[in-house]
């Protein structure tokens, strides 16, 4: 664990070799069927400022949102399989999120909002630019921690890491390239 996250998170830096890293990353960019999908905030519709995938055995709903099922991709499915390997998670599912810019960003969440059968683990493997992840407790008062994720890097999210916290990728005004993540879960069917 990095001195500094709190309980339940693990960042692993270098869990994919450079070369693999920059291969999956562009083919990610050209070969996903990225969406932009449009949610409603305070009464307006707006695009989401992410590009996203969604893939696994079941829909998958969050924001008004919803992903059909579809298979994993080959490269997907072997990252997937290798993380079940390493962490012991039966992950079968994965969110794709492309951030084109520093301008592209998600806000404050925890992802808790799917049926996981009560283990919500989450293993997020970054690919591309290096960006500023934000962690912050969820109740109470404490401050947000901030950690880079370089391209290769995986960060494990696991045990009470969704119940107590929460986490964001800010926008920034640095100049940044694209950035591909994919957090891998577990989806459930007793939940459903």
């Amino acid at each position: 664990m990095m001195p500094g996250l709190p309980p339940g998170f693990r960042l692993v830096v270098g869990w994919l070799e450079p070369a693999e890293a920059a291969r999956l990353a562009a083919a990610f960019v050209d070969a996903i069927a990225w969406e932009q999908p449009r949610v409603r905030v305070a009464g307006r519709e707006l695009p989401t400022p992410r590009h996203v995938a969604f893939y696994g055995p079941f829909d998958y709903s969050y924001s008004g949102l919803v992903h059909e099922a579809r298979a994993l991709p080959p490269d997907v499915e072997a990252l997937r399989r290798r993380l079940v390997e390493e962490t012991g998670h039966p992950f079968n599912t994965v969110l794709m999120n492309l951030y084109r810019s520093g301008a592209d960003s998600v806000s404050w969440h925890s992802d808790d909002d799917y049926p996981h059968g009560g283990a919500p683990a989450v293993a997020s493997v970054s690919l591309g630019a290096t960006r500023r992840f934000r962690i912050a407790p969820r109740r109470g008062r404490g401050a947000s921690i901030g950690v880079d994720l370089p391209s290769g890097s995986l960060l494990l999210m696991e045990g009470r890491s969704q119940v107590d916290h929460r986490h964001a990728l800010p926008k920034t005004a640095a100049p940044v390239g694209v950035r591909v993540n994919l957090t891998f879960r577990c989806m459930a069917l007793s939940n459903r």
